[in-house]
Order: C-alpha cells, then structure tokens, then sequence
C-alpha cells in the first residue's frame, strides 16, 4: 500500500492524496459543466449560414427572383427601411414566407441552423413557424406569396389581397 506522505506542488506547498483527489475531480466536473453549458446556450447563438437577398418594397409588396432560390431552400429576404427579415423556404415547386417577427413582444429574430430564435425572451420557432419555446404561444406570421414566370411577390400586410 502506498503512503500517504504529502507530496510538493510546484509552488512548494504539500498536497496528500485526498487533497490530490478532490482538487483534480473538482477540476474536471467544472470543466465538463463548462462544455455541457457553453455547447447548450450557445446552439441558440448559432446562425445558420444563409443567403440574404436585399431589397426595397414598393408599396405592400416584394420580388424576389426565382432565380435566388437556385441553390438554397431557404432565403433570408432583408428589406430596406423595413424593421422584420422575412424568410422564405422553398419545398420542391411551393413557397412560404413568414414575418421574422416574434409573436410574443415583436422582436426581430435571428435564423438558426433548425429554425428562429428570438433573443428578448428566447421563443424558438420551427422551420415552418410553430413554437417550439415559450414565452410566444403564438406561430409566426404567414405572408402571402404570387409565383410567376421568374419571381415571387409578397405581400407584406397579411390583409393585403393580390389579384
């Protein structure tokens, strides 16, 4: 059996087994609890890295070219002068967009690789616009999309009604 003789550290002082031991473990539960926590709150930081395609409304509405989608299932659609990104994603030949806009206070929200997160409150809304996480009970905001030959219009008033 081993003696429980102290040892010296580099700064000279003794350290005994059980010191040893709980100095070390201590050490390595706060680092596991650091990783555990950083890998956690930091996923809501995270942005996925997305196309932006800028533009300006005229009027009620927005185009965005068929042609940016050419790569991309999602579009990130940033409005000059307008407080909210809107964000459209393209499944197969359909489009959706939705107001980036929290339901809960009306923050702006930020993509995430699995969705949008709202840094006031911390709302988590899926890829469609469901609530993922509370506070916001309520799913984002529709907006109403037209197709032609080469673009999407739309609508930014969700009242508004295109012919």
């Amino acid at each position: 059996m081993a003696s429980d003789t102290p040892f010296k550290t580099k700064g000279g002082q003794a350290m005994d087994r059980r010191d040893f031991i709980k100095k070390t473990c201590g050490t390595c539960a706060a680092i596991s609890l650091g990783t555990l926590l950083s890998s956690t709150l930091l996923d809501s930081c995270k942005t996925a890295s997305v196309g932006v395609y800028k533009t300006t409304a005229t009027g009620n509405l927005i185009t965005v070219p068929l042609s940016s989608f050419a790569a991309a299932e999602f579009k990130l659609v940033r409005i000059q002068g307008y407080g909210y990104d809107i964000g459209i994603i393209k499944n197969q030949s359909d489009y959706t967009a939705l107001l980036l806009m929290c339901t809960h206070a009306g923050q702006a929200l930020t993509k995430t690789g699995s969705g949008y997160f709202c840094p006031m409150h911390g709302s988590r809304f899926s890829e469609t616009g469901a609530v993922l996480k509370g506070p916001a009970t309520d799913p984002l905001q529709h907006l109403k999309i037209k197709k032609d030959a080469t673009n999407l219009i739309v609508a930014l008033d969700p009242d508004y009604f295109m012919s």
